[in-house]
């Protein structure tokens, strides 16, 4: 179905309720806190929260204390503990097949953030499949490619998602987009996805320009997903044509922005990217306070507060 104005395509994605309301009998406000240090690490929905009680309750030392929220038991007390926790219960149900989210394991971990003893602020590392079952915070990146016409206008190259991939087959894309998994940083993520999605080399993805970030916090049948996305821009040197290599692409197009913001309203966008296109075509003047009656509402949810802890370096 279409969307009559942009709104309706950020209010798509960012649709966790912004306040709990907690006489509602709806499951989306009925979660459970995942903390950590006294700080919200993620949110629990009621059917994983029963089978996470299932498991705590079978376990001759309990790994979870379990009241008005979820935390580690006292003996769970380090990086490695958490994480192997964790990753104990997440190998049992998804050999049960407990939850279906468990069916598209990636063997890719994410961090967890909020643990104030160290300087990356890591709390455990979890498999990218089981992070939307917690609620857990994550981190990815994207990149718009595009070209500038003589004439001095804008073409943004748009990815076509293979027919084979196991979410959101045949939508369209950003150019490269991918989740940033423990160790590595935003760049390097960016260099490593321009070179597998769409053959751009070393030399030229590492000229993309850090922009800043996108937030939402989501939810889809997997569970919740409270999502940070490092944005990049890259303009293309002539000549240089993204090619799909590992098979997660099937095509690229070359669209006018005006292309671009028509396929968005028709519906045709995996619904996160369309988020990072909107705010691509805002920052380059093409989406305007003067042509966008939404213009700050839409700005608001593109850069939603989520309220977790996030990661942290020393820059030396």
């Amino acid at each position: 179905m279409a969307f009559s104005n942009l709104l309706e395509v950020v209010s798509n994605v960012d649709k966790f309720p912004y306040q709990r309301d907690i006489s509602s009998t709806e499951t989306i406000h009925n979660y459970t806190p995942l903390c950590h240090e006294s700080r919200v690490i993620g949110n629990i929905l009621p059917d994983v929260m029963a089978q996470l009680r299932i498991y705590n309750s079978a376990q001759s030392l309990p790994p979870f204390v379990i009241e008005n929220n979820v935390t580690f038991a006292p003996w769970v007390d380090s990086v490695e503990k958490r994480t192997e926790v964790i990753k104990t219960m997440m190998d049992l149900w998804r050999k049960e097949k407990t939850f279906t989210a468990l069916a598209g394991w990636r063997n890719e971990l994410y961090p967890v953030y909020g643990n104030s003893a160290r300087e990356d602020n890591l709390a455990f590392v979890i498999e990218r499949a089981a992070s939307a079952l917690f609620g857990i915070s994550t981190f990815g990146v994207h990149l718009n490619a595009y070209v500038t016409e003589k004439d001095g206008s804008i073409k943004m190259w748009v990815a076509r998602r293979a027919l084979t991939k196991p979410t959101w087959p045949g939508l369209l894309d950003n150019c490269v987009a991918g989740g940033i998994a423990y160790t590595y940083s935003t760049k390097e993520t960016i260099v490593k996805e321009c070179d597998e999605e769409a053959s751009i080399p070393r030399e030229i993805s590492e000229k993309a320009s850090s922009v800043g970030c996108v937030t939402y916090y989501t939810y889809t049948s997997a569970g919740l997903q409270p999502e940070t996305q490092y944005v990049f821009d890259l303009e293309l040197p002539s000549g240089v044509l993204p090619k799909p290599q590992d098979g997660e692409v099937d095509c690229f197009y070359l669209w006018s922005l005006d292309k671009v913001k028509k396929s968005i309203l028709d519906n045709e966008w995996k619904p996160n990217c369309a988020l990072v296109a909107i705010d691509f075509m805002m920052r380059h003047g093409i989406i305007t306070a003067d042509n966008e009656p939404d213009y700050i509402d839409i700005s608001y949810r593109l850069h939603r507060n989520l309220g977790f802890p996030t990661p942290t370096k020393c820059i030396k």
